[in-house]
């Protein structure tokens, strides 16, 4: 094959940001994409509904998801050679700029290392979605739009054979809790301004799947959604873990700094709170036109 012959199908294979107009999110409703991304987060939720909060998964994990697990343990780990700048501003460190560059060759190495050889077509959106899961070197911002790109990633791996559904619950409790502390870590680290942020009319400013599938985790438990407005939250699962993080980067009760988060203490199980933030997320981030825009579709995950 000719280098032009290769570069042509490496265009057509690129990920693109398909979605421009309101006509787009109309086409994007219907889409595979979004069957296919819904379909993954309820069925996540489901798995971790049958999952104890204290199981322990790692020892059935396999290599693919080992791998996963060692690829954020180790950009993790060298956080430290990029030290932080003397704050000028509020927000936004321009040594995530030098990370995020060393996050691409690492993410190149991982999704190399993971892809079926007779798959390495689906390489490109791999990359794509991984390197857009922690946020955005430009604006030096993290959102829910970047949490999604992980999400994609994850349903991607079970699309691909990767990972299999039996392994849903593994990856949320392995792979997925495990990016969200390291999510937590790199936006105090870097500073990263809340991209989308609702205020105290949020959840979060930065993060939605936690408490999401941490809701689900937590069907079986004794707990229950009025342990929200407790002083010391119960231990472990996802859900009070995200709820743990806001108390402490925030001032203030929780009904004043998250009233959203504080509400859901009135619902009377945490199987309602599970299908009431599905709905919530639907409308704040899947199905809005603001965080989609920048959403790209390739061959796994397609608009039409």
């Amino acid at each position: 094959m000719s280098n032009a012959t290769s570069a042509v199908n490496s265009a057509n294979l690129m990920p693109k940001a398909s979605i421009n107009t309101f006509a787009d999110m109309a086409k994007f409703k219907i889409s595979p994409a979004r069957t296919a991304l819904l379909d993954y987060i309820e069925g996540v939720g489901d798995s971790l509904a049958r999952a104890s909060v204290c199981s322990t998964t790692a020892n059935r994990c396999n290599w693919a998801i080992d791998r996963v697990i060692s690829f954020l343990c180790c950009i993790e780990d060298r956080l430290k050679l990029f030290p932080r700048t003397t704050p000028s501003t509020r927000f936004g460190d321009p040594n995530f700029r030098i990370w995020s560059q060393h996050l691409q060759i690492c993410s190149k190495g991982l999704v190399g290392d993971i892809t079926p050889p007779e798959r390495q077509d689906l390489k490109l959106e791999l990359e794509e979605y991984l390197q857009n899961s922690f946020g955005n070197p430009l604006r030096l911002d993290y959102g829910t739009g970047h949490e999604l790109n992980f999400v994609a990633f994850l349903c991607c791996l079970e699309k691909t054979g990767i990972a299999t559904t039996e392994q849903r619950s593994l990856v949320a409790l392995n792979i997925f809790a495990r990016y969200t502390s390291l999510i937590r870590i790199i936006q105090r680290h870097f500073r990263l301004e809340p991209a989308g942020s609702h205020g105290v009319w949020g959840l979060d400013d930065y993060c939605f799947i936690p408490f999401l599938w941490g809701a689900a985790q937590l069907q079986h438990e004794t707990s229950t959604p009025r342990n929200i407005l407790d002083a010391n939250f119960p231990c472990g699962g996802l859900f009070f873990e995200s709820c743990t993080h806001v108390k402490q980067t925030k001032s203030g009760p929780l009904t004043v700094v998250s009233p959203v988060l504080a509400s859901l203490s009135t619902v009377r199980t945490w199987s309602k709170v599970f299908e009431g933030l599905l709905k919530m997320y639907c409308g704040e981030c899947l199905d809005k036109f603001q965080i989609m825009q920048h959403f790209h579709f390739g061959v796994i995950l397609q608009l039409e």
